[in-house]
């Protein structure tokens, strides 16, 4: 994607801040926190009573499906954030959402065809990393954010859910992260392959706090506070989240 908004900045100047290493928040928390393979696009994704179990839906879910009907893999890493933000938020978040992306494209019936599809399905406990994937590209034409997005165009599809952005006083990560309280969100602009990528962390009800990252990675797309993949993106002195700010 194109920069996220100040990470070129960051990348020039920032000063090399080392996280410290935080024990693990949960103790079921594990290396690959779920899944180790990517769902299976027509695959009904794990649900915990009337909602997605975020974490182990997520988990097989990245933004590269290599549909034919989608053409936006390599830009969706800031709108699958987007997405997962309104997944962990629950489903009163995830139809707000819907119906937002739903108002930008109004005017395309085919895109509105594919928001009602994961409405419905939704609705009716079989949403799939199909639905999602799909609807993934339908917000990069909502957003117009096909070359990739920036941190104030991401903070606005996070916020479309219903999310308010609260300030935390600092970009770091480690900051950011002590700031979570169950329930908020935050992104986290990291450094994948020397080109920027957004993540999503976020502190579940129990006090876990995860973080999702939608790129072609080994092994599950959701990493537990404490492992070694989570260690290794949250600590690296690059990673943050310019606006400062988490969202409730």
């Amino acid at each position: 994607m194109r920069p996220v908004a100040a990470l070129l900045l960051a990348l020039a100047l920032a000063l090399a801040v080392g996280c410290s290493a935080p024990p693990p928040d949960n103790p079921e928390g594990a290396e690959d926190d779920f899944s180790r393979t990517d769902t299976a696009e027509d695959a009904v994704l794990p649900y915990k009573g009337a909602w997605l179990d975020a974490p182990r839906a997520l988990s097989g879910v990245g933004q590269f499906d290599r549909l034919k009907g989608t053409i936006h893999d390599d830009a969706r890493c800031s709108t699958m954030v987007a997405i997962a933000a309104a997944i962990v938020g629950g489903p009163d978040r995830f139809g707000r959402f819907l119906s937002e992306v739903a108002r930008l494209r109004a005017a395309d019936r085919d895109d509105l065809r594919m928001v009602d599809r994961a409405r419905e399905a939704a609705d009716e406990r079989r949403l799939t990393p199909r639905h999602l994937h799909e609807l993934s590209d339908v917000v990069v034409r909502a957003y117009k954010v096909a070359n990739g997005a920036y941190d104030g165009e991401i903070s606005r599809m996070v916020r479309a859910s219903g999310y308010t952005s609260i300030p935390v006083g600092s970009k770091r990560a480690d900051m950011l992260v002590a700031s979570l309280e169950p329930g908020e969100v935050v992104p986290l602009a990291t450094v994948a392959e020397n080109i920027p990528h957004i993540t999503l962390l976020w502190r579940d009800a129990a006090g876990t706090v995860r973080l999702y990252d939608s790129d072609d990675v080994k092994g599950s797309h959701v990493m537990p506070r404490g492992s070694a993949r989570y260690r290794e993106r949250v600590e690296d002195p690059q990673s943050e989240w310019s606006l400062a700010a988490k969202y409730r």
